[in-house]
């Protein structure tokens, strides 16, 4: 009995977080708020921006009370609807390395911190980034 009890207590151990998470968990997570992107790659993306996407969207489009409703979800969700509605001529026509780029300017212009590691374009990273404000619970 006392091998069993403590295989028990093994597997619910690795399962709340001291070892492999259940399935479902986002393992790794971080929020915007942890510096996810540098500030080179958000002058990039301002580039971007300024080349691209400011014939149809003013700043305010990305900032402020717009962009609130994303609180919660993560950077993923917003990466993979810029880069398949946009730009509205032709999207899916930037390069990935361009999407994300826009997306690390996106959280400088609503005060998130940069960091030193730039902002992957891989959706399993990505997915670990969840949008949140300094000023949330």
């Amino acid at each position: 009995m006392a091998v069993k009890a403590g295989v028990f207590i093994f597997l619910v151990a690795t399962s709340i977080g001291l070892g492999t998470p259940l399935a479902g968990q986002v393992q790794d997570s971080r929020t915007t708020l942890d510096g996810v992107y540098t500030e080179e790659q958000a002058a990039r993306g301002k580039q971007t921006y300024q080349r691209v996407c400011s014939e149809c969207h003013s700043l305010d489009y990305y900032s402020g009370a717009t962009i609130r409703p994303w609180a919660g979800a993560d950077v993923y969700s917003m990466y993979n609807l810029i880069r398949t509605q946009m730009p509205q001529n032709n999207p899916g026509s930037l390069r990935p390395r361009e999407y994300v780029a826009m997306i690390a300017y996106i959280l400088e212009l609503n005060g998130m911190p940069a960091g030193s590691e730039a902002l992957s374009s891989r959706r399993s990273e990505l997915q670990k980034i969840i949008f949140k404000w300094t000023d949330e619970g």
